[in-house]
Order: structure tokens, then C-alpha cells, then sequence
């Protein structure tokens, strides 16, 4: 048995994949299956579905999770769902972690971060991509849904985005490199201001042979930084770049190189890129620790967050 969120809404077995119908009947389910089978009260499912409850919230809650009811008839789970009484009361979906898309999802993207944080990488690129395997676009697709649990399917797509340069930061350290740029290129299509991706295509240009193509993805992310946000790259992709220059293929290679005391099972630091992410116009954006103030006027599709530094 499989929920699916990721993506449209669906629930399968082996011999049966439908979809869930309706809008409000969608986001019950993506409501319940994202609280992982703990129970969930009427408030907090009604905070799910409106951002401001109507007044017969209650009654059209109760008419939604009979609908669903039914639909989980047709695969004999309909005493998976579960009816609390009391304490103002609320519904429990029972279910297993692995039978839900994004809880399995997180699980294996949370085993390759640490596969690659202890630079087995052939391990992590297993997780990572059997992770990815389960992707079948955004999260909660076509769900009735309050602005609440739109952030928290926007989360679930912003780690898709993580979990796809970490499967390529894998790839690399597995002696990859040319191969990787249209899967990088795709990353930055959909989230230019990720400074992990702009660091990944300068890599793999170089590690590729291709240092002229290192030097361009360098100028790329500046002008990309510096128009949108007025922001300056971070030291760590300055260090990359000098290392570009000076053709120091190890430190190009092992971003992590000044940790070679460590073996290899044991644990290196996560990347200092990206810095601290936000949401622009549904597109993550790299934010500066400094307040945010107005950046210098440039193109208009992406609002500055923040100010250059000093």
C-alpha cells in the first residue's frame, strides 16, 4: 500500500492506483498523512484546509472526511480512518512510514545527507536516488489547502531541490563531472540564486577538463547574485574560484580538502553554501545576514532580500 503525495494525490496497492476526488477531500488526506498517523484534531484540520474557517466548517469537515471514508472502501482501509471523540475531536489515518511517499521520502534523503556527511558517497548516491525515485512532481498537487499547509508542501519541494545537488554533489565526489551540467543547469533553471548549484557546475566544468567553462558558471553567478539580490558570492564560492585559478585540482575536487586528517568513515562539516534560503515568488532565494534594505534596481523578477555587504 503507497500514499501518495508527491505529486498528484493518489492512493495505490498492487493491483489498484487511484486518484483521491476533489479538492477538499485531497487536502483531508495530504493533511493526515503529512501529521504521519498521530492524531489530528478538527481545528488544526480545518487550519489545513481554510485560512479562515467558514462557519460551517465543522459540518463540511465531516462531509469531506465521509467522502474520503468511502474512497478508502475501495481498497478496504476505510477502518484506517479513525474517529476521535472528545478534547473537541479529530480524525487519526493509521499508517505505516513506508507507506507514505513524503514520509519515506524524507527518510531516505535524511540517510544520504548523512552517507555524504561521512563521505561514503557510493551510499549516498543510493539514498539520494532511490529518494528522488519516489518524486513524481510538487508536493500536494490540486489540494484544497490553507496557506499553512502550502508551506509545509513548499518545504517538501525545497528539499527535493537539496536532495537533487546533494545526489549531485555525490556523483562528483564518484569521479563524474561533464555528464552532470544539464542536471545542474535544470537545478538553476528552477532556483538561480542556490550558490551549492553555481559551485557544482563550476566542478564539474573543471574536473570535466573544461576550466574556461569553470571561469564562465563563476561570472554567471556573480552577475546572477549581483543584479537580483546585490549581493557579493560567498567566501566559500570565492575559495572555489581561486582554486579554479590556481588549477588546484584536489581543493577543486574536495571542497573539504583542509579536513584531510579525517578518515574515511568519519564525518566532514556540511557545505557553508547555500546561505540562508527564502522563498521569493515561489523560487528559493539566497538571503544575506545582514537586515534586508533595498537592493540597487535590477530585473524585476526576483525582489531584493537583502543589501551588498560592506
Amino acid at each position: 500500500m503507497l500514499f501518495r503525495l508527491l505529486g498528484s494525490v493518489r492512493i495505490e496497492n498492487a493491483e489498484t492506483s487511484a486518484g483521491v476526488t476533489s479538492a477538499p477531500v485531497r487536502g483531508v488526506l495530504a493533511a493526515l498523512l503529512l501529521d504521519e498517523g498521530r492524531s489530528v484534531s478538527m481545528e488544526r484540520l480545518m487550519g489545513s484546509l481554510w485560512d479562515e474557517s467558514p462557519d460551517s466548517a465543522r459540518k463540511n469537515l465531516r462531509l469531506h472526511v465521509a467522502r474520503l471514508r468511502s474512497q478508502l472502501t475501495a481498497f478496504s482501509l476505510q477502518e484506517r480512518l479513525v474517529t476521535l471523540r472528545g478534547g473537541g475531536g479529530g480524525y487519526r489515518l493509521l499508517v505505516e512510514p513506508d507507506e507514505v511517499d513524503a514520509i519515506r521520502f524524507k527518510r531516505l534523503a535524511a540517510q544520504g545527507f548523512a552517507e555524504l556527511r561521512a563521505r561514503r558517497t557510493g551510499a549516498a548516491e543510493a539514498a539520494l536516488k532511490e529518494s528522488l525515485g519516489l518524486w513524481q512532481g510538487p508536493a500536494g498537487q490540486d489540494c484544497a489547502a490553507s496557506e499553512q499547509m502550502r508551506a509545509r508542501f513548499a518545504a517538501l519541494d525545497e528539499l527535493h531541490l537539496t536532495v537533487r545537488e546533494r545526489l549531485v554533489e555525490a556523483r562528483l565526489g564518484l569521479g563524474r563531472a561533464l555528464d552532470l551540467v544539464p542536471e545542474i543547469l535544470d537545478i538553476l533553471a528552477a532556483a538561480p540564486f542556490r550558490e551549492t548549484s553555481w559551485a557544482h557546475l563550476m566542478r564539474a566544468h573543471y574536473l570535466g577538463g573544461n576550466a574556461a567553462g569553470a571561469i564562465s558558471a563563476w561570472t554567471s553567478a556573480t552577475a546572477t547574485l549581483s543584479d537580483h539580490l546585490g549581493l557579493d558570492p560567498s567566501a566559500e564560492l570565492r575559495e572555489l574560484h581561486l582554486s579554479v585559478l590556481r588549477r588546484d585540482d584536489d581543493a577543486v575536487r574536495d571542497p573539504f580538502s583542509r579536513h584531510r586528517g579525517e578518515g574515511p568513515g568519519q564525518a566532514r562539516p556540511e557545505p557553508a553554501w547555500p546561505r540562508r534560503l527564502l522563498f521569493v515568488d515561489g523560487k528559493s532565494v539566497a538571503a544575506p545576514a545582514a537586515p534586508a534594505a533595498p537592493a540597487a534596481p535590477a530585473a524585476p523578477a526576483a525582489p531584493a532580500v537583502g543589501r551588498p555587504p560592506a
